[in-house]
């Protein structure tokens, strides 16, 4: 017959012993697929076994009664192999550990707990309460660097709870370390507390919590004006431009009109946003030398359609910039402008 057997490598203790053949196992070997064993008996029957990862602790706990030390052999299971079902041992050491002053092992209690369990608000909190001893570091800064040592990537409040001193610190160097080494989880909140310190970090936060108007935003501030249509094509986003036009002419004449341009340019021939729209922004801050720019790019067309653009423009700059309405004029571009409306204004303008 054949013959499973399973020990805890750590006590030398025997888990499991079960007949898996009634027949002779002559070969058995690690398996690479599953991650077990798989063995062949001596009539050609393959079998694969592996541990049930999910069970084996509640297992240990509940079935091995005949151990004294079952308890210890699970938590350790548990603890070396982030294996699910301690999550009452994890909760006991941890408050023992705490009560004793050791936050370092009460930190990795949390951090070794796959389940999250004592990863929440209240256990920051807990942290955040204790007094740092003079000379040492302080407890909730314990907590997070042994979260970061041996539980990976921060969640999204453990991640806002370590930056926002950090930012205050202004410790640039520990932020973009973090960020380059994906330890913390991305959200607008992270991005809107590292912004003042750093525009190009809250960008990468921004960009990977997909949060597209922040990132949009950071494009602005960073002078990335050509990056922005690019990006919002990528993510399929329709942005609130008229706000942005509005921030950006207010700083960055040039770079509005720019981005007003690549916006009418569009995707695939379809404008990201309405001309009128544009147009109302930039007059509505009397940028006319700009809004002529604009629509004389738009409008080169010289499509019918677009008549009520056209005599717009040569209105605009007949009233208050006759020289420019002269010369768009004598570069006949365009034909299908209010020719009479257009006419009685070139007379007052003395053309």
């Amino acid at each position: 017959a054949g013959f499973l057997f399973m020990f805890d490598i750590v006590s030398a203790t025997m888990l499991v012993r079960m007949r898996v053949s009634q027949d002779t196992i002559f070969i058995s070997t690690y398996s690479n697929l599953s991650g077990g064993a798989i063995f062949v008996n001596r009539k050609g029957a393959v079998t694969s076994v592996k541990v049930n990862e999910p069970a084996i602790v509640g297992y240990v706990m509940n079935n091995l009664v005949q151990l004294p030390n079952r308890q210890e052999i699970a938590f350790t299971l548990a603890r070396r192999f982030g294996l699910p079902g301690a999550d009452e041992l994890f909760q006991r050491q941890f408050a023992t550990y705490f009560a004793s002053g050791d936050y370092k092992n009460a930190a990795l209690m949390a951090a070794q707990c796959k389940s999250g369990l004592l990863r929440t608000p209240q256990t920051i909190e807990q942290f955040k309460q204790v007094a740092a001893t003079p000379g040492q570091s302080s407890p909730i800064l314990t907590y997070f660097s042994t979260l970061l040592e041996h539980g990976g990537k921060l969640n999204a409040l453990e991640s806002v709870e370590l930056v926002r001193p950090v930012v205050q610190q202004q410790r640039r160097e520990l932020i973009e370390k973090w960020l380059k080494d994906d330890k913390l989880e991305c959200t607008e909140e992270l991005g809107d507390i590292v912004e003042p310190m750093e525009v190009k970090f809250a960008l990468s936060i921004y960009l990977r919590a997909n949060s597209h108007q922040k990132v949009i935003s950071c494009f602005c501030k960073t002078g990335q004006v050509d990056q922005i249509v690019a990006y919002v094509k990528k993510v399929n986003y329709q942005g609130d431009y008229n706000t942005l036009l509005q921030s950006m002419l207010m700083t960055n004449p040039e770079g509005a009109t720019n981005f007003a341009k690549a916006l009418l340019e569009g995707q695939n021939g379809q404008p990201l946003i309405d001309i009128n729209q544009v147009v109302k922004v930039f007059m509505d801050q009397n940028r006319l030398q700009e809004t002529t720019s604009i629509l004389l790019e738009a409008l080169k067309a010289n499509r019918p359609d677009q008549s009520q653009l056209q005599t717009q423009l040569l209105a605009m700059n007949l009233q208050q910039a006759p020289k420019v309405a002269e010369a768009i004029l004598q570069m006949n571009m365009f034909t299908h402008y209010d020719k009479a409306y257009i006419g009685q204004l070139c007379e007052k303008a003395g053309l």
